[in-house]
């Protein structure tokens, strides 16, 4: 008796925490069920319908990760937890972004699909716990999806999007979807999918997003994957942009890498675009690096691009840097550049600099 007991206990605890991972869907004909013989072949049972369809999951997301939509939510306008009353799935993509709240728990997030004549159309989150309206579109909510099966799933969801994007296809616009949802993914398996659809036989397009969010939210992990591409890809246009997608990483050691490719990169275009965002990105810790190029880049460009990062400097540390620049470089083009920029400060010590140099 005492073990039926606890097996019912078990057991209903069980179906709590179900019901409590699954949404309130308003404006729908809900049906809930667990996923069989795996994520995609899941997806692939309701292609056979031509009936608009919504599909939905949940899955852990990136500790620092918030999900907002008010534009498209009903009522009222406060947030509760990244609710607005009622989100609006017929309505404009979602605001996803990260927070920086040190420490904060890795939220469950909803990872929702629209589908409509067999093809996915849609991808979306919305934070676990928020309501939301399916306008009248029927809403299937999946169980038990694993978070390494979504990852797969969305960036073959990807690859087949950018495909039409290439074609200059609207639907295009889903690769960016799936990239973003893959990105929010706490799975470190995340930051795999993405980094091999950044492959070189992927097209273009498909690369570069899948760098930037690299970058932009896989932390330490697409710093690493970042290095790797960086030291094996061929392209230099794809590589001077990948320089951007390594200013944006959180982890801190994204500013050494910065510092390093703008002493020592072999591509001139690399080294200015290092330099570019270093400065953006370091302040003090930049002007060393700046400084370095300015005097020592073989490159008359390159040392052009340092003189004008040195402007982008907080004004505090720009407008010394530049006087000196301009004081004590051997080269007179440099020392113009570097009274030219001084100039679009308006600072008073920089005016009061050049009109010394007039007097002259």
């Amino acid at each position: 008796m005492k073990t039926n007991a606890l097996l019912a206990l078990a057991l209903a605890a069980s179906a709590l925490m179900t019901c409590a991972q699954e949404p309130r869907v308003t404006h729908t004909q809900y049906h809930s069920g667990p996923m069989s013989l795996g994520l995609s072949a899941t997806v692939d049972r309701f292609r056979h319908s031509n009936e608009p369809l919504w599909l939905g999951y949940a899955v852990q997301a990136l500790p620092r990760t918030h999900v907002s939509a008010c534009s498209s939510w009903t009522g009222s306008s406060d947030v509760d937890a990244g609710c607005c009353n009622e989100l609006r799935l017929e309505d404009t993509p979602d605001n996803l972004n990260t927070s920086d709240s040190a420490g904060a728990p890795a939220p469950m997030v909803y990872v929702l699909l629209r589908l409509d004549h067999g093809e996915v159309t849609r991808a979306r989150m919305a934070r676990a716990g928020c309501t939301l309206d399916a306008g009248g579109v029927a809403f299937e909510w999946l169980t038990d999806v694993p978070a390494e099966e979504s990852v797969t799933f969305l960036g073959k969801l990807a690859e087949s999007a950018a495909a039409l994007h290439e074609a200059g296809d609207k639907r295009g616009r889903l690769a960016e979807e799936s990239l973003v949802v893959l990105s929010m993914h706490a799975t470190p398996k995340a930051t795999d999918v993405l980094a091999s659809l950044t492959g070189p036989g992927n097209s273009n397009y498909l690369r570069e997003k899948a760098a930037f969010w690299l970058g932009a939210q896989r932390g330490h992990g697409g710093l690493v994957a970042l290095r790797q591409i960086l030291h094996s890809e061929q392209d230099s246009k794809l590589r001077q942009k990948l320089v951007f997608d390594l200013s944006i990483n959180s982890d801190p050691g994204a500013t050494d890498d910065l510092i390093q490719l703008a002493k020592s990169d072999a591509d001139s275009g690399v080294r200015g675009q290092a330099l570019f965002w270093l400065a953006q990105k370091a302040g003090k810790k930049a002007v060393g690096a700046l400084n370095a190029s300015i005097e020592n880049d073989p490159n008359f460009e390159v040392k052009k691009k340092a003189v004008f990062a040195l402007s982008q400097l907080p004004r505090e540390e720009s407008v010394p840097q530049l006087v000196h620049v301009a004081d004590t470089n051997a080269n007179f083009a440099i020392r113009k550049e570097a009274i030219f920029w001084l100039g679009q400060t308006n600072d008073p010590r920089a005016i009061a600099y050049i009109e010394q140099v007039l007097k002259r």
